[in-house]
């Protein structure tokens, strides 16, 4: 992992990578002699924390340069990292031959940061030893089948654990009976309890006044998150962009609830240009067989031909009744980014009850299409096989595509009369091609008028029935879903310039010292700093309004 490593590219071109050595190498051709303070004016934050900075490249691609923008600005900003102390994380995952730690984590994080000279503090320093050992003594205590319910210090130990868990093992579901998943969520426990007191310490001794971090889930970064909550300290939390070599943003200030996308309220009632509209239409295009733009090409999809289609899903050609595409997301995922106002606890209820209607439906058709990112990323159960397992044999009327089938989700909509999402994105891109859908997850996309939203089993099954009988006709709000579509992908997507990736790796870093990350040098990252320091929204600057001229600013880069 330590040498420069080559992919193949596109062209069959091997391209180099910045790993380990080469990474540092590059952060100590670009980080020397003294920053260039130019404090922000009217700076309403003055000590940041960047808690949970792992050893990854892209990590300190990201939140390393941003840290050091911030500092430029005139802010304090202090990393705490892992010095390997946690009995369990989410980045050492089920199917990893090498911890985290030793495999790049706690190896890579203090030479990158010393390159760096970004200050930075370390787990152990907020914990002493006699209260880890009675952190021991309390998780000892605990029952197998209480973990997930465990609370501590007014925090929902549990939740966070469960989101661990489905991260870690890659499962939609947590048995606690199994002697595997219950020695882990022991181990988050106790990862859970130290990360409290952790927390606790550093944001009272630093006196910290801001959180970034990324994520912000499970108990790598929830935790951090949910006391800063409590003591009344705003959050921001960074997420990788969807159209890739960009961030997006979760704007948290308690006691409201979190922001997901703040702008929308502006925005809503923003027409698109003609620009925009085409702007649009080309990405979503794309984005049918390239849904990852910072990921290789086997994550690319390429069946779209409609009766190409039709045939790996069986469906006839000319159906009787209705064509309903269901998209249950990735089981691992779903559970962290739906509502707690959802109608179904899990996505594999949900089927089920929709299963259970269409049984006795035979004019009509369901199509369920399995996430890719299940088969990519291995997961251990597969929404197809579940349902393999549950329904014995599947009604002739249910068709299932496992996600290795290699064919678009845009195109399983198109041949759909409604559409069907759990907390999907296909959510939106259904919407925006003039397809009604059904939400029954909530997640991102709920609350933005959209598509029809329901929040019980009985309210989706009266609805689905009606449907199904032709007493309710669902109407495509396709306007406003092209409004928000833009939105989630151009506005809400700031680019990030300062380096390239290849898939999860550094290609290149494009700066050559500090001035490239002063106020003026970068649109992105000033919008960035001032995001975070002014809290001003978070906006790709490239699409913000023109006031001179009335118009958008036009095409975003990608």
């Amino acid at each position: 992992m330590d040498e420069p490593v080559s992919r193949p590219t596109r062209a069959d071109q091997p391209l180099s990578i910045l790993k380990g050595p080469t990474f540092t190498a590059r952060l100590e051709q670009i980080c020397h002699g003294e920053l260039p303070i130019e404090p922000l004016e009217g700076s309403k934050y003055k000590r940041i924390l960047i808690p949970g900075l792992t050893g990854g490249e892209l990590h300190f691609s990201i939140l390393g340069f941003i840290a050091q923008a911030l500092r430029i600005r005139g802010a304090s900003v202090t990393a705490l990292m892992c010095d390997a102390m946690l009995p369990a994380c989410t980045l050492r995952k089920v199917d990893h031959a090498e911890s985290a730690c030793t495999r790049w984590c706690h190896r890579n994080s203090p030479r990158f940061a010393d390159a760096m000279n970004l200050p930075h503090r370390w787990y152990s320093e907020f914990i002493s030893a006699e209260v880890m050992n009675e952190h021991q003594r309390l998780a000892s205590n605990v029952q197998d089948d209480e973990i997930l319910s465990v609370e501590h210090d007014g925090i929902a130990l549990g939740h966070h654990i469960e989101r661990s868990l489905e991260s870690f093992f890659k499962i939609r579901s947590i048995d606690l009976n199994e002697p595997t998943i219950a020695a882990q969520a022991r181990a988050f426990l106790l990862a859970a309890l130290y990360m409290t007191e952790i927390s606790r310490r550093a944001l009272d001794e630093l006196r910290i006044d801001k959180v970034l971090l990324d994520d912000g889930k499970k108990t790598d970064w929830g935790i951090m998150r949910a006391i800063a909550n409590q003591k009344g300290i705003p959050v921001d939390v960074t997420n990788t962009g969807l159209r890739g070599s960009s961030v997006r943003f979760i704007v948290d200030r308690p006691p409201n609830e979190p922001s997901l996308m703040g702008g929308w309220k502006r925005w809503r009632d923003e027409s698109l240009t003609s620009e925009q509209e085409a702007e649009l239409d080309a990405y979503l295009t794309r984005r049918a067989k390239v849904p990852y733009e910072w990921r290789d090409e086997q994550w690319r999809l390429n069946i779209a031909d409609e009766m190409e289609v039709r045939r790996i899903v069986g469906l006839p050609d000319e159906p009787p009744g209705l064509v309903l595409a269901m998209f249950p997301n990735v089981g691992f995922d779903a559970g962290k980014t739906k509502s707690s106002t959802a109608a179904f606890a899990t996505a594999v209820q949900w089927i089920e009850a929709t299963i259970a209607v269409l049984a006795h439906e035979n004019e009509h058709h369901l199509i369920i299409k399995s996430h890719p990112s299940e088969h990519h990323r291995q997961a251990r159960d597969r929404i197809d096989h579940v349902v393999r397992r549950r329904f014995e044999p599947l009604p002739p009327n249910v068709h299932l595509i496992a996600p290795d089938a290699d064919v678009t989700a845009r195109s399983v909509a198109q041949l759909a009369d409604i559409v069907l999402t759990y907390t999907s994105t296909v959510t939106v891109e259904a919407a925006a091609i003039g397809k009604p859908v059904i939400l029954a997850g909530g997640g991102w996309h709920a609350g933005r008028g959209i598509a029809t939203e329901v929040h019980t089993p009985r309210e989706y099954g009266a609805l689905l029935e009606a449907i199904l009988s032709g007493e309710h006709v669902p109407v495509p709000a396709t306007e406003l879903a092209r409004r928000y579509a833009y939105a989630l992908f151009f506005r809400n997507d700031i680019p990030i310039n300062h380096f390239q990736s290849n898939d999860f790796d550094v290609a290149q870093l494009c700066l050559e010292d500090w001035s490239d990350l002063a106020l003026g040098a970068d649109r992105s990252l000033d919008a960035i700093c001032r995001g975070v320091l002014l809290d001003e929204p978070f906006e790709n600057p490239l699409t913000q309004h023109n006031a001179l001229t009335g118009v958008g600013a036009g095409m975003s880069e990608q």
